[in-house]
């Protein structure tokens, strides 16, 4: 029970971060497999492991939104103070998990090179898409409810969901690129204030993030039935270069961040290393 809810702790606070895959965390911490399976078995007509996966899934989900809220303003102070190690620290927790997934998903077969470089490829396509700093609309109010907006929150929602579930490609990322992910880092941060534009916009958020994580789970368990090497190589090329696509670019590298950086990695290692045995 805690490593799933510290795992859905993991997915939410990855979610919350451009370039951060939920998926990824739930490879170092050994459930993404299990969260596959779990997703596609409660739609079952016949399933006796109902009832254990619909548990676990409300452990995760319980997690997601603690990482989702809680953690939320602790990142803020991390990328205020240290940002550049803090992003050091999230490429340590990718690198370091990628010997996990070839261990625990591939094991001793032999990976598809070729859907490999897809996957790679793909990752770096979102990156290139995605709109830089000085060109990210920042949302100053929140828009009025419509039903073009309920049905962009919900769209967005669904992206946001379907990629929420694959190592290596980021949620946040995905939003950047149609220009939703600061709405919708606003809308989690005013949750508390219970104001009804809020309230009501989360609503949609959610069935499209529910609806994106359905499909996204369907759609990954058929590639997993028809073509595991094949989906593995290709999930693993994701987790590679979202390591590499993080990398920050627009940093003075002098001594001083050199170290911490590589520190951050290192420590970064050493959770992954923790978590792995927890797990």
């Amino acid at each position: 029970m805690l490593r799933n809810i510290i795992g859905g702790i993991a997915v939410g606070i990855a979610n919350i971060i451009p370039g951060v895959s939920g998926g990824t965390m739930m490879v170092i911490l050994g459930i993404f497999q299990q969260a596959m399976e779990a997703i596609a078995g409660i739609f079952k007509p016949h399933n006796p492991k109902r009832k254990e996966q619909l548990i676990f899934l409300i452990e995760v989900l319980a997690g997601a939104a603690v990482g989702l809220v809680g953690f939320a303003k602790i990142l803020n102070i991390l990328f205020e103070h240290f940002p550049t190690q803090t992003i050091y620290w999230f490429i340590g927790l990718v690198v370091f998990s990628i010997p996990l997934f070839l261990k625990s998903e591939v094991k001793e077969q032999h990976v598809n090179l070729i859907w490999v470089l897809i996957g790679m490829a793909l990752i770096f396509l979102i990156n290139f898409l995605a709109p830089s700093s000085d060109h990210v609309q920042v949302n100053p109010s929140f828009p009025d409810i419509t039903l073009l907006h309920c049905l962009t929150m919900i769209a967005a929602g669904f992206v946001s969901g379907f990629a929420m579930l694959l190592p290596g490609v980021s949620g946040s990322m995905v939003l950047l690129i149609f220009n939703q992910y600061y709405l919708f880092k606003s809308y989690v941060a005013a949750v508390t204030s219970f104001a009804p534009d809020v309230l009501i916009s989360l609503v949609f958020i959610a069935i499209g993030v529910v609806l994106g994580i359905l499909a996204s789970a369907a759609l990954t368990g058929i590639a997993l039935k028809k073509s595991r090497i094949a989906t593995l190589s290709f999930i693993l090329g994701l987790i590679i270069a979202s390591s590499i696509v993080l990398i920050p670019l627009n940093v003075n590298y002098d001594i001083v961040t050199i170290l911490t950086s590589a520190c951050a990695v290192v420590f970064g290692g050493a959770v992954v290393a923790l978590l792995n045995k927890l797990a």
